[in-house]
């Protein structure tokens, strides 16, 4: 995933929900591969994929690169982005 810096990538992404990328992860570590396991049931049950930072698993908190909502998010943290009217 081009995620040089940041070994050990993981993505979590479904069609019409949001996308999430977690760097920095120890495969080795129990409690990393816990915590993906139960952000992975976490994200598959909530609406749009969205799982609020406290709701996820401690131990991935520090550990996110980034979230991407969908296209056509329903979602109040996402708004439309429009070209400047002149």
């Amino acid at each position: 995933m081009s995620q040089c810096k940041r070994p050990c990538v993981v993505a979590l992404s479904a069609p019409d929900a949001f996308s999430y990328l977690f760097g920095d992860l120890d495969p080795d570590n129990p409690t990393h591969v816990a915590a993906l396991f139960d952000l992975a049931e976490r994200y598959a049950a909530s609406e749009e994929g969205f799982v609020e930072r406290t709701a996820r698993p401690e131990a991935l908190r520090a550990n996110i690169l980034g979230r991407l909502p969908p296209l056509n998010s329903r979602s109040v943290l996402v708004s439309e982005l429009g070209l400047p009217q002149e």
